[in-house]
């Protein structure tokens, strides 16, 4: 496309997203065609559009139909992180970058610890037009996903520590048989080793869901932080917040919201200026 972003523009993981839909309208009632067509309908314009790559002005409106395809079949329940992913990659093809990332923070709501969601989602975040100096350069841009507990699900925390435990005790009944300080000093690493990604993982999720206590909004045009909720208040950072901006919500009034911005700012944006997202 002629936009300049680098967007992969490959075609949609659809056999994935079939076989997920299978398998939930084995459990349902409804009509085993209509989710099918959804799906067809938005891979065959997601196809189009990535046909018309070359020509933007004719493609964004095909990456539109099939963003609206995959957001109907979303928002029925059909959900997966490869859905998630055509979702996102549908809406930025479209020149919807806001979108792009809710629809990303959607899908890690449903799976928070998928790489590829991640990875996709700091792509797109890269995207936003940041200034590159003052105030917002440095209060506007998210936290990296880049902690222990973002990798790691309990799950794999509880696997990781119980497998450290078992290689202690073992290191201990070899100590004890061969009387080599070898095997003891091997214990005494998997024990450390263990209470020191323990104490790291903890902590860096009580970080996490600290950080995330608050619903998350995706600012959907470019607008300014006020400091109260109206527009005769002043400005509460001189520059205009770029659309994609991630923004945690405080309280609404008067059809404006009072939100915080990753470093701590709080001001005021009007509620038509702010998109909804699961994370």
């Amino acid at each position: 496309m002629t936009t300049g972003e680098a967007v992969s523009v490959c075609t949609p993981s659809g056999y994935r997203i079939i076989a997920t839909l299978i398998v939930l309208l084995s459990a349902s009632s409804a009509p085993a065609s209509s989710p099918a067509d959804t799906l067809a309908q938005a891979e065959s314009a997601f196809a189009e559009g990535v046909a018309l790559r070359h020509d933007s002005a004719r493609a964004r409106p095909t990456f539109t139909r099939a963003a609206n395809a995959y957001d109907t079949l979303w928002n029925e329940g059909f959900r997966s992180p490869e859905l998630a992913i055509n979702r996102a990659r549908a809406h930025r093809l479209a020149g919807n970058l806001p979108k792009c990332i809710a629809a990303l923070h959607d899908g890690l709501a449903f799976a928070r610890f998928s790489r590829p969601l991640q990875v996709e989602l700091e792509d797109a975040r890269a995207a936003v037009l940041y200034p590159l100096d003052g105030e917002l350069a440095t209060q506007a841009r998210p936290k990296p996903l880049r902690g222990i507990s973002t990798r790691m699900s309990p799950t794999d925390a509880w696997l990781l520590a119980g497998s450290l435990w078992l290689l202690a005790c073992a290191g201990v009944a070899r100590f004890a048989m061969t009387r080599n300080p070898l095997w003891l000093a091997g214990a005494a690493m998997c024990l450390v080793v263990g209470l020191i990604l323990g104490g790291l993982w903890l902590q860096d999720a009580q970080q996490r869901i600290h950080d995330e206590s608050l619903p998350l909004l995706v600012v959907s045009d470019d607008v300014i932080l006020r400091r109260g909720n109206a527009a005769a208040y002043p400005p509460r950072i001189d520059a205009i917040l770029p659309k994609g901006a991630e923004v945690r919500e405080l309280t609404r009034r008067g059809g404006w919201v009072q939100v915080q911005i990753p470093g701590g700012a709080i001001g005021w944006l009007p509620e038509s200026a702010v998109i909804s997202c699961g994370g």
